[in-house]
């Protein structure tokens, strides 16, 4: 992103209050810039890849002039990349990534987001090993495409530039978060920011406390958030700021009676600390 660009807010949609081509369209009304969706999982069958449902939404985020910056293909946070490719879950995985790559293109989706958490978090070399195999082919699949692959994972700055130089692929990105690093081993995610920001495609904005993923309101949490943003602002790494607090649920939505207000809270937060309009 050249620094003369200016900052755009999105939304994730697997943590807002509404769901839905109606959430969809609520986050619209609400000044989302973009949205962040997920494919769905495997056992309701992708719902996301039903071109039914992918119109809806097309049609929506017209009517709403809200971009889809990418697509998440969650389910391999229990079907995970780094199980072997011959295995079920394995199998599955890079099945529903491929659904995930198709479906981003009949959508314009420029991003498919590709989490490593849970049971497809990367512990042992050969975790890595597997995950990098898969993604390797996930970038080649998508570059007829014009789509971006971008890992979400916790591995250090070391193992990161590790799997960038393993992988060898253009199109090959990161999904930074502003918490996960923290939460998974005390990083400090701002440091790591500052090594890994030319590899950053979008950044999730979530705040937590007592070890809880998205349980703070953004800069009420533990993980610093503020300094992350400070690096965030001075390396301008990233045009697409998403914010992934979970609205949705507790402790979150036990803060007040409408869990859209805590919503505004942090979009409040977000255009005052990147001074967004």
């Amino acid at each position: 992103m050249n620094k003369q660009e200016e900052f755009k807010l999105g939304i994730c949609m697997w943590g807002f209050p509404e769901k839905g081509v109606l959430g969809l369209r609520t986050a619209g009304e609400m000044g989302f810039q973009g949205a962040e969706i997920s494919l769905g999982s495997f056992e309701e069958h992708y719902p996301m890849s039903d071109e039914n449902v992918q119109r809806e939404y097309r049609e929506i985020s017209r009517e709403c002039g809200i971009t889809l910056t990418a697509l998440s293909v969650e389910h391999l946070n229990q079907y995970g990349l780094s199980h072997p490719m011959n295995s079920r879950r394995g199998k599955i995985a890079l099945e529903g990534s491929r659904i995930g790559l198709e479906t981003a293109a009949r959508m314009d989706i420029p991003v498919v987001q590709l989490p490593s958490f849970n049971s497809g978090a990367i512990r042992t070399e050969e975790d890595f090993e597997n995950t990098c195999e898969k993604i390797a082919l996930l970038c080649e699949e998508a570059e007829q495409y014009g789509i971006i692959v971008a890992s979400e994972n916790t591995l250090s700055v070391e193992d990161t530039l590790r799997m960038f130089g393993k992988i060898g692929c253009k199109n090959f990105r990161l999904m930074f978060d502003s918490q996960n690093y923290f939460l998974d081993h005390g990083a400090d995610t701002a440091q790591v920011l500052r090594e890994l920001y030319p590899y950053v495609e979008q950044i999730h904005l979530k705040d937590g406390y007592n070890g809880q993923i998205s349980s703070a309101l953004l800069g009420r949490g533990e993980t610093h958030f503020l300094q992350t943003a400070r690096v965030i602002r001075e390396t301008a790494c990233a045009r697409w700021l998403l914010l992934e607090n979970y609205y949705d649920r507790p402790p979150l939505n036990q803060l007040c009676a409408d869990p859209l207000e805590l919503v505004r809270t942090d979009m409040k937060t977000i255009k005052t600390v990147f001074e967004m309009q």
